[in-house]
């Protein structure tokens, strides 16, 4: 079916039209002013006092979290690492595949309900093999999104079968839709000899990894093998155009360096490291220095638009200026995603003009100031995204959230989610503080 959006206003951080119209079916057919639409036998959608803008990326998110919402239990951390052992290893050590293929489910349709379309996610499970097939199935299948999916390769698991699902994901999925990275957890929990693993096994794909998002990953970098980070990723030919090193929150100026020297990608997700209090990334500096910067969300918030904000708001102190960040950076970092995520899949997400994927959502936009071509961004900012909730989503050129409400029932998904959280739960509280780990 070709549907028609009209009467509204588009904008796709590049272009901003007025009074326009949207055609599409699983791709844009025409964008245009309203004084030149003609009604070809489209589905028509009044769209007047909304605008059109792309739907979001997140570039790292870790679906699997979702469960986690709510859980009640012993958590005392007093540092990143206890963090660690006491919730995340401890959820992930149970997940079996239905709680992998609910989890994944639940994480996406909350994204999408906020105008994310497309998840760059980042699995953790004693459940290895096939579990990345299981969060496709679940994302392409049971939601409608696209995704590229990853692995964290770890010595908490059997390493070999861990870098088999990688490389078997990666090599069975390469389409505008699904495809994949390597993923590793982080430089503590990865020795020498498993990296040296994923070194022989990478065949020039990028790695997933998070990177210094704790300063007591540098400090264990250092201590065990007298380098830092991302020195040690270089050592063993981990870095690449393709790579993604996530947080970034405490590396130094020469592994900024050693990143854009390869032309890898760092992806910030501010709230989260809010959350565990472990720091703000040098953020700016990051750009200056020509490195590309994306934005996710780290499984913690279902919300792009609000890490959107954090980022500038806390670029701002952490430059100690109320000018050190600008929209024009924060711009670059919401392209700089699309951008990512078109590398990985070969797409043409995050613009809207013909030929583009039809991924897109429709706000309400009533402004009571003036709007054009050099305030439309502003105007988004900070009149739309505090309080984003699509009226509707596209992805595909289907249309999975019309009215505010999902297109498609998923009372039953719900129910089973809710039954399998209960059931993780229970597991962990009964059994939990049984598990030793090694970090």
């Amino acid at each position: 079916m070709v549907y028609a959006l009209i009467n509204a206003q588009i904008y796709d951080y590049h272009t901003y039209l007025e009074n326009g119209y949207v055609v599409f079916d699983k791709k844009i057919i025409e964008v245009g002013s309203m004084k030149n639409y003609r009604n070809i036998d489209y589905n028509e959608i009044n769209c007047k006092g909304k605008i059109i803008i792309p739907s979001f990326v997140s570039g790292h998110t870790h679906l699997y979290s979702a469960f986690a919402r709510g859980m009640s239990f012993d958590f005392n951390p007093k540092d990143f690492v206890e963090i660690l052992k006491q919730l995340w290893w401890k959820l992930d050590y149970f997940l079996d595949k239905d709680l992998i293929y609910y989890s994944a489910i639940m994480g996406a349709l909350e994204q999408l309900s906020m105008g994310t379309t497309t998840l760059i996610d980042h699995h953790a499970s004693q459940k290895v093999d096939g579990s990345l097939d299981l969060i496709k199935k679940a994302l392409n299948d049971s939601v409608g999104m696209r995704g590229i999916l990853a692995f964290e390769t770890s010595d908490r698991f059997n390493v070999s079968d861990a870098v088999k699902e990688n490389v078997n994901f990666i090599k069975n999925n390469r389409t505008s839709i699904i495809s994949g990275l390597f993923g590793l957890h982080a430089s503590l929990s990865l020795s020498d000899e498993s990296l040296r693993q994923v070194s022989d096994n990478l065949n020039d794909e990028g790695i997933h990894i998070h990177v210094a998002e704790s300063i007591m990953d540098e400090d264990d970098c250092l201590d065990k093998y007298k380098i830092r980070v991302v020195e040690r990723l270089e050592k063993f030919n981990l870095l690449n155009e393709k790579s993604l090193l996530v947080h970034c929150t405490h590396i130094n100026e020469k592994e900024m360096d050693i990143i854009k020297k390869y032309n890898a990608t760092i992806a910030v997700n501010v709230t989260s490291n809010l959350n565990n209090a472990v720091g703000i990334s040098q953020i700016k500096k990051f750009l200056d220095k020509g490195i590309r910067v994306i934005s996710g969300n780290d499984g913690l918030i279902p919300s792009q638009a609000i890490e959107y904000l954090n980022i500038f708001y806390l670029s701002h102190l952490k430059e100690n200026s109320p000018i050190g960040f600008s929209l024009d950076d924060l711009k670059t970092i919401i392209l700089n995603t699309y951008d990512y995520a078109n590398m990985i899949l070969k797409t043409n997400l995050g613009r809207l003009d013909v030929a583009s994927e039809a991924d897109l959502m429709v706000v309400d936009f009533n402004p009571y100031t003036l709007v054009d071509k050099s305030n439309i961004f502003g105007h988004l900012f900070y009149g739309v995204f505090p309080s984003l909730k699509p009226e509707m989503v596209v992805a595909k050129g289907n249309i999975l959230i019309k009215d505010y409400n999902f297109v498609n029932d998923n009372k039953e998904l719900y129910e089973k989610a809710l039954n399998k959280a209960n059931e993780l739960w229970k597991k962990i509280k009964e059994e939990g503080n049984n598990i030793e780990f090694k970090y």
